[in-house]
């Protein structure tokens, strides 16, 4: 296919046949539709594309639907194709410049669709062009509004509010001072522009409102003055570095907040009242509001010291309090976002660190030090700085007391007390919408009350503002919470809601629901979100015993949301339930559980959730209900239609099992049954995949011996799972080797199906060496379950794999491996070595290198150690082969002998001996240093004196004392990363490790590992008689040489 630089460039005859390609795919035929998109991809990739999009573009009088779909599709390309540099698929310089050129004529587009997508072009390719290679493009922008036109000046307040929404999300140190520059160059036309327009908003707006019939001018100069207000937000909150961290004033949020609250205040004062009709300016005007709001929020957020210090604090305060507590109730109409806005503004007060006295990280000017920042205070307005503050967080410290007070004068307990019960009362009490949402779709309203955005929803924000002032204000609040609470149990006590209902003649639907009940659920929320804070300020145990219980056990319809709530507090007050009041507990949620109502279902799963989920939780508490819950569970399961409830009920069960261990298993029978149907119905859902992927790890290691009962469904998702072409091989893979792993622990005796997964595993071994680490552990594991037959059928595959994985990993990959080919080598000492050969023979050409680490090449020695221990002339002969082979391996070695290779093994070995680790390393290593005094090479004596030097240290650390006998010392023969290690695996995985079955099979193993059978002295007192015969007198010369000390040790070694 040729390159994008190959293909002829497009000219202006090309345009009518792009022209027509775009209208072909907006066809209603799939295959003409198709074929024009393949065509306009082959476009795309031309040359001058951008151009021919352009033309058509300007064209006027074409057809709509076409200059839109050019319009995105130029958007589309500039967003992939220009880049800071020319290069393969990217836009030459030529026909950027061409492009920038023709932009300021495209934005003139009276169409409101094509012109944002032209604004949207605009701010890309200023992100990447602006500064340096386009620094006149604001330049530019601005004498653009000299235009008499009002399209012309429409537009290009589009591009400056696109452009600056770009830039302002830059994060790069310089291009953040290229946006204060930036900020200098626009701030004051923006400001001015927009103060203009503000007071002919303020003059022309009552009567607008009135007359219901508002001039066209108005609406434009709305328009403009909302456009107008976003860029001026990202200028004053963007363009200047946060006082928070400078301790510097920043002098236009002194200029302008006072400004924007006043606005904010004239506009609130023109909103026509609720219920009136609303016309374009009213939703124009809701909008509006919730801007400036936004703007003033976010000003103090990010300067907080020159917000406080400007002189609106208060003022800010006490505007967006009167708004809250005015008696405005949410709607889901727009100005709820206006709410929203108020709430959010209190909260990011009461959290400010700066207003706590957070010092945090500053970055001061030099001005600033130099004065010893007693000028920026002063600057800011705080007092009391000109009396020398000795440091930054004193600073900080002082002017924190002001807030401090402010918020203390302003924060009464009545203030306190009306806006608690306004956020109770108004904001938590479920609405007449949301009580259809429930009867309507349960599962989808639990869900949206549990997880939504607290910035684009009334209610959470509500309940964040209510936690807030709780816990800001909790020895003011909390009496009167408590006191809320008594009168809502009071009004309305266990039993009274289906009185009530009956009483008012009220249907059995929720809508229908009274007030009472309402009203009292809306205070449940309010103690279940301030459960921590007032855990000292309620008496649990007797509220759960006496109220709690009978509500969740009330199941008339006028009661279904208290029941609701009631069995969420009771997982919210987790931490004072007592021991004793679990089972009920228990039993009161598995009822609610039991409800056909899907949002009680769900309100039990996250309780019980919390419940055993928690640290006092007993499994024999609970192990009575085990049966029932599960039913109900795998009941609700098959029922449940949202996803995310799947997610959680499964949850829950997988928790159950987790927490259970091994006394899930007279349950296990059941779970087997329903997985499979779960298997099946999450086709596409991977999070749920791996939740039953977790589920079937725990059960596999709660069954045990009687694992097998689990391979007629385990045996055809591990076959799944394990595939590299199944779709959801990236999400399920890891999870799916780990099952494998511990379904092959658990394995009482080989089953065939089970190995024969080992060619999925070469498969995924074959791609990557991500999995390196249970790769490892799967192929030991397959070892000691199948032996000889295992690899009898893929031994040429395993010994591939490992040979690969040599030389190819890092250091950690490295030891996984010598823990396998070990394992190898013990259970078939002849077998393993030859069929190891190649893998053996890579292997030992890195010992001889010097690229790799010390750690490497002392646990790589011990795999040749065990070689020859057990087959010294097979050693022997590996180094006859292996030493032809030095030069064309890619070593930067020359060929040698098999005796020079061995002496350069020798030597390398003595060399870092003493960094071997563990003890049965060191044993094996010693034992087969006496085996290699027998052998028929004279050259080894040479290396007779740290030969026995070593020889000695090892039997002196073993044998050394009079109770050591030197012969077990477990199978640990190689250094393991183990807090690296473990971090990868699941729980389940770690527990497989004691598993019973390969307990057994690694016990056996060990039994019968030589270097446990023999004893290091009466080894080498043996090896030593044959090394005499093999080398007569003179090996008896070469043991005049050793040092005397060692002589010693090694004479009274072999006299032991």
């Amino acid at each position: 296919m040729p390159t994008p630089a190959a293909l002829p460039p497009l000219g202006p005859d090309d345009s009518v046949s792009l022209f027509d390609c775009l209208k072909q795919s907006l066809s209603q035929d799939s295959l003409v539709q198709k074929s024009a998109e393949a065509a306009l991809e082959q476009y795309e990739r031309r040359p001058n594309f951008c151009a021919c999009l352009a033309e058509i573009l300007r064209s006027k009088q074409a057809d709509h639907s076409v200059r839109w779909l050019a319009a995105v599709q130029f958007k589309n390309t500039i967003a992939k194709r220009w880049r800071p540099k020319s290069g393969l698929g990217n836009l030459e310089d030529g026909e950027k410049e061409y492009l920038r050129g023709q932009l300021l004529q495209l934005i003139l587009e009276e169409d409101n669709q094509i012109a944002v997508q032209m604004a949207v072009v605009f701010a890309k390719i200023a992100r990447i062009d602006y500064p340096k290679a386009w620094p006149g493009l604001f330049t530019d922008l601005l004498q653009q509004l000299q235009s008499q036109s009002t399209l012309v000046v429409r537009r290009v307040y589009l591009v400056l509010h696109h452009a600056l929404k770009e830039l302002a999300s830059k994060r790069l140190s310089s291009d953040q001072k290229a946006f204060a520059e930036l900020t200098k160059q626009l701030f004051e036309h923006v400001w001015s522009q927009w103060c203009l327009d503000t007071q002919q908003i303020a003059s022309g707006l009552p009567q607008a409102l009135a007359n219901q019939t508002p001039g066209q001018p108005l609406l434009l100069s709305l328009e403009r003055w909302l456009i107008l207000l976003k860029a001026l937000r990202r200028l004053v909150v963007f363009g200047f570095q946060s006082d928070s961290r400078t301790l510097e004033p920043v002098a236009v949020v002194t200029q302008t907040v006072p400004v924007l609250l006043q606005a904010l205040q004239t506009l609130l004062a023109a909103r026509p009242v609720k219920g009136a009709p609303r016309s374009q300016l009213a939703v124009m005007l809701d909008r509006g509001l919730i801007k400036l709001a936004k703007v003033i929020t976010n000003v103090q957020e990010v300067h907080p010291w020159s917000f406080y210090y400007a002189g609106v604090f208060d003022g800010a305060m006490e505007l967006f309090f009167g708004q809250l507590v005015s008696g405005q109730q949410p709607d889901g109409g727009l100005f709820d976002r206006f709410l929203i806005q108020c709430m959010l503004f209190h909260h990011a007060v009461l959290t400010c660190p700066s207003y706590k006295g957070t010092s945090g990280a500053f970055e001061l000017s030099s001005a600033a030090r130099s004065q010893n920042m007693s000028g920026a205070i002063r600057s800011l307005g705080a007092s009391g700085a000109s009396h020398g503050i000795k440091s930054v967080a004193d600073n900080v410290k002082q002017m924190s007391q002001g807030v401090k007070a402010s918020m203390a004068a302003f924060w009464t307990s009545d203030r306190l007390h009306q806006l608690a019960q306004t956020l109770a009362y108004h904001f938590f009490t479920l609405t007449d919408r949301e009580l259809e949402h429930w009867e309507e779709s349960p599962e989808e309203f639990h869900h949206h009350s549990d997880s939504a955005a607290f910035r684009d929803n009334v209610r959470p924000c509500a309940e964040l503002l209510f936690a807030t002032l709780l816990q800001a204000y909790r020895a003011e609040l909390a009496p009167d919470v408590v006191g809320m609470l008594a009168a809502a149990s009071e009004a309305c006590p266990p039993g009274a809601p289906s009185r009530m209902a009956t009483h008012n003649g009220a249907a059995s639907t929720s809508a229908a629901v009274p007030a009472a009940v309402l009203h009292k659920e809306a205070i449940y929320a309010a103690v279940g979100m301030g459960a921590y804070e007032l855990h000292d300020y309620i008496d649990y145990q007797p509220w759960l015993r006496t109220t709690l219980v009978q509500e969740i056990a009330d199941q008339s319809p006028a009661a279904r949301p208290l029941r609701r709530r009631a069995g969420l507090l009771v997982g919210q007050w987790v931490g004072k339930l007592k021991g004793e009041d679990r089972p009920l507990a228990y039993r009161a949620l598995l009822s609610l559980l039991a409800d056909p109502d899907p949002a009680m279902q769900l309100a039990a799963v996250a309780s019980l959730h919390a419940l055993i989920d928690d640290w006092e939780f007993r499994e024999d508490q609970f192990l009575d209900l085990v049966g029932p819950c599960f039913q109900l569970l795998a009941n609700f399961m098959q029922s449940a239609v949202e996803f995310d409830s799947q997610l959680q009920i499964f949850g829950l069960m997988n928790l159950i099992i987790d927490r259970l261990g091994d006394s899930v298993k007279p349950f296990t029978e059941g779970l087997l049954r329903l997985l499979p149907e779960i298997w099946q119905d999450a086709e596409g859902q991977s999070l749920l995949r791996i939740q039953v992927l977790l589920a079937l790890q725990r059960l596999v290691n709660a069954l045990g011996m009687d694992s097998p009962a689990s391979y007629t469904l385990l045996l055809p998702i591990l076959q799944q799972c394990t595939s590299i072409d199944q779709p959801d091989e990236l999400n399920l893979l890891e999870d799916g080797l780990q099952l494998w792993l511990i379904a092959l622990r658990n394995a009482p005796a080989p089953h065939a199906p089970l190995l024969d997964l080992f060619l999925n595993l070469a498969t995924v071994m074959e791609r990557s060496t991500e999995h390196v680490q249970m790769a490892c552990q799967i192929i030991t594991s397959c070892v000691l379950l199948g032996r000889a037959s295992f690899l009898q059928h893929y031994g040429g595959a395993v010994v591939h794999s490992l040979q690969a994985l040599i030389g190819n990993v890092n250091e950690r990959g490295m030891l996984l491996l010598f823990t396998t080919l070990e394992i190898i080598l013990q259970c078939f000492p002849t077998e393993g070595a030859s069929l190891l050969q190649p893998a053996l023979q890579r292997l030992l050409l890195m010992v001889l290198g010097d690229k790799e680490s010390s750690l490497t090449v002392s646990n790589a020695v011990t795999i040749y150690a065990r070689t020859l221990l057990q087959m010294p002339q097979w050693f022997l002969q590996f180094c006859e082969a292996t030493g032809p082979q030095l030069a064309h391996l890619g070593t930067g070695m020359s060929s040698a002998t098999g005796e020079q290779l061995l002496l350069a093994f020798l030597d390398r070995w003595l060399d870092k001996f003493d960094s071997i680790g563990t003890p049965a390393a060191r044993k094996l290593s010693a034992l087969a240093l006496c085996k290699v005094l027998t052998l028929p090479v004279t050259p080894i004596l040479d290396r007779l004196d740290p030969i026995a030097a070593h020889l000695t240290s090892v039997w002196f650390e073993i044998e050394g004392t009079d109770t050591a006998d030197g012969r077990s010392l477990g199978t640990e023969y190689y250094t393991t990363l183990r807090s690296e290690v473990d971090n990868e695996v699941t729980a389940a995985t770690a527990a497989s490790e004691e598993a019973e079955a390969e307990i057994k099979r690694r016990q056996h193993l060990q039994e019968n590992d030589v270097v446990n059978q023999l004893k290091l002295s009466s080894f080498a007192k043996e090896t030593m008689q044959q090394a005499i015969q093999m080398h007569g007198q003179r090996l008896e010369q070469a043991m005049q040489r050793i040092d005397s000390t060692i002589l010693q040790q090694l004479q009274r070694m072999l006299a032991g």
